[in-house]
């Protein structure tokens, strides 16, 4: 493949293009559309980042209270017994020296978790552009429209848990560590072709086996690139001394990773799942599908998909006769096969959860992406190369396409991501009030029991939630924190609420709505003081079916609050306020009541504490 040694300016590339074969007005086409698929690789990325900020939650969420589970029941976050307990079927050691770092350095804020998350991608998109640039040879035009395809599929936000679950760092980490594996082994090959009778240098094969124990030991997933590695090796005729390292190091590490090794109850055995053929692929079609059919998605929609898919496949057999890079090749079609080994072995193991399973398990999508990517890549590379120069364009208006589709439904992991960001915020505010709801808490861990003892710990070490200033303003007078917001700031109003908890954390859980009118968004949160001291938090964001018609100026469905607060005394004042957005939030008055028993069924809304009135 001819390619250039540099940057090429815009004028120079044209000519490269017009050298090739493509007049001056089709050349500028096929710069231009490169132009837009890397930018919408970027404002995917963006859109990420977005997604992590406007989602983050400094509560640990499911998989990510184990680390904490551990420190509370005395064990060092770095003990070697601790980092190589299992974990279902994985052994989390780099991911808990991750978690241990946040726990150590960043209070359990999960910060640092999320930070990996976006280094991890950042790392991946680097290292497939220079992979591109490299191995293929890529310049100009096909670079840029590669290196924008991969933005798109590393950061896509279909794959939104990954991206508002710090621990999920586990499931990408493994990603970039089999692509670095796979690009040391190519780089021992190449260095073994350009220098024959010459033991090319040992640190390639090193960065290769390296990465694969990395990845084994990060996600079990990452067990499955020895097979592939080593079969690799065979194909590429390396020396035997380089098979025989990929050996031992592979059944090595394997037999050290199944050493005591505990098949969960709850997964579904992988030899009898291998007699359900049909269901296993039925879930592996899910897994690698999910991503773009929507519950509401457009016929024309599905059309277009499938009209795609037989455009892609019609090209694939091309690309045993395009001059693309042989490296390169080979480092797409190993990623691609450790893709489909990922998601066979998965439904292996989770083919009794259902096929539903996969659809609602986003985080699978980062696997899923990464393979379309792939194959979008040797389509990329095929169509450029081909006699028939209109055939990148095509490809380039297709991924287009594909960039304006998801930007067009990336309304649903928005809003999957701030569903679970609501429930994260209304958990947040049980456990600080110490109002212990189980229905609100089983949505962020599933025993009530452990949790509580794991919380105990956190508000004694003033880490997670009980660091945030919310926490402290707890205890503290409204006026002292809060600047009293001007009149017509909120509108809202507070239905009722019913008594929660009696068993472990006694109080009120309060319901209603509320909006922000200075700012035209949904309030940032609730307070609740009882005689004029903050008692009681919540969170907005609740689907309304109506909200649109309960005042003039609403413009989003999602304003429906909760709050909790302990149990008053008896003759207690409590008033609920709105807090509005922005660097300085102002408190909204919304409601009162004078409580009559102090273990009352329920609140008692006997009469109006103060002059004020609720909000329309």
């Amino acid at each position: 493949m001819e390619t250039t040694n540099r940057t090429l300016p815009a004028a120079a590339e044209v000519g490269v293009l017009e050298a090739r074969g493509l007049n001056a007005a089709t050349s500028r086409t096929v710069s231009a559309l490169s132009y837009a698929i890397l930018l919408g690789g970027i404002l995917t990325f963006a859109a990420a980042l977005y997604m992590i900020v406007i989602n983050y939650s400094s509560l640990p969420a499911w998989d990510g209270w184990v680390q904490v589970e551990s420190v509370a029941n005395g064990i060092s976050p770095v003990s070697p017994a601790w980092l190589w307990q299992q974990h279902n079927e994985h052994r989390w050691v780099i991911l808990k020296l991750l978690m241990a770092a946040d726990l150590e350095w960043f209070q359990c804020r999960q910060v640092f978790l999320y930070a990996s998350v976006i280094v991890v991608q950042l790392l991946h998109w680097a290292l497939l552009g220079w992979c591109m640039w490299t191995l293929a040879g890529w310049r100009g035009a096909l670079w840029r429209a590669g290196t924008g395809l991969v933005g798109f599929c590393l950061f896509c936000p279909a794959q939104w848990q990954n991206f508002i679950w710090g621990f999920q760092v586990c499931l990408l980490l493994p990603q970039l560590l089999a692509t670095l594996s796979f690009v040391g082994l190519l780089l021992y090959w190449m260095e073994s072709r350009q220098h024959p009778g010459v033991e090319p240098p040992a640190k390639y094969l090193l960065v290769s086996i390296l990465a694969a124990v990395a990845g084994a030991y990060t996600l079990s997933s990452g067990n499955l690139l020895w097979p592939l590695l080593v079969l690799a090796a065979l194909y590429l005729r390396l020396q035997l001394r380089a098979v025989l390292a990929l050996v031992i190091a592979g059944t090595t590490s394997t037999a050290l990773y199944l050493r005591h090794y505990v098949q969960p109850p709850y997964h579904a055995n992988p030899l009898e799942s291998l007699r359900r053929p049909i269901a296993l692929l039925e879930y592996v079609a899910t897994y690698f599908f999910s991503s773009w059919i929507h519950r509401d998605t457009k016929t024309w929609e599905i059309v277009c998909l499938i009209a795609l898919a037989i455009l892609v496949i019609w090209q694939i057999p091309r690309l045993s006769r395009a001059h693309i890079a042989r490296p390169f090749v080979l480092l797409m079609i190993l990623t691609i096969l450790i893709c489909l080994t990922i998601a066979l072995v998965t439904a292996t193991g989770r083919v009794n959860f259902g096929i539903d399973q996969a659809a609602r398990a986003s985080r699978y999508q980062a696997t899923a992406l990464l393979f379309w990517c792939c194959l979008g890549l040797l389509w990329l590379g095929a169509s450029f190369e081909m006699t028939r120069r209109s055939a990148f364009i095509v490809a380039q208006v297709c991924l287009l396409l594909i960039f304006i589709r998801a930007a067009a439904t990336s309304r649903y992991p928005f809003a999957a991501a701030a569903e679970h960001t609501f429930a994260q915020e209304l958990a947040t505010s049980a456990l600080i009030t110490g109002v212990y709801d189980p229905i609100t808490l089983s949505k962020t861990y599933w025993q009530m029991d452990t949790l509580l003892r794991e919380v105990n710990y956190l508000k004694a070490n003033r880490l997670s939630i009980f660091a945030e200033p919310i926490s402290s303003e707890v205890g503290k007078p409204l006026s002292s924190v809060f600047p009293a917001a001007a009149s017509g700031d909120c509108v809202g109003v507070l239905k009722g609420g019913m008594a929660v908890g009696e068993q472990t954390g006694p109080g009120l859980v309060l319901a209603g709505w509320a909006w922000d009118a200075a700012h035209r968004k949904p309030a940032a949160g609730i307070v609740v003081t009882t005689n004029g001291i903050i008692t009681g938090l919540g969170a907005v964001g609740d689907w309304l079916p109506n909200a649109r018609t309960l005042y003039k100026g609403i413009s989003s469905s999602y304003i429906g609050f909760y709050a909790f607060v302990p149990q008053p005394a008896a003759g207690s004042v409590v008033s609920v306020y709105a807090l509005t957005d922005g660097a300085s939030p102002a408190a909204c008055y919304l409601d009162g009541w004078r409580q009559a028993a102090a273990n009352g069924p329920g609140m008692h809304r006997l009469e109006r504490p103060t002059t004020e009135g609720p909000l329309p």
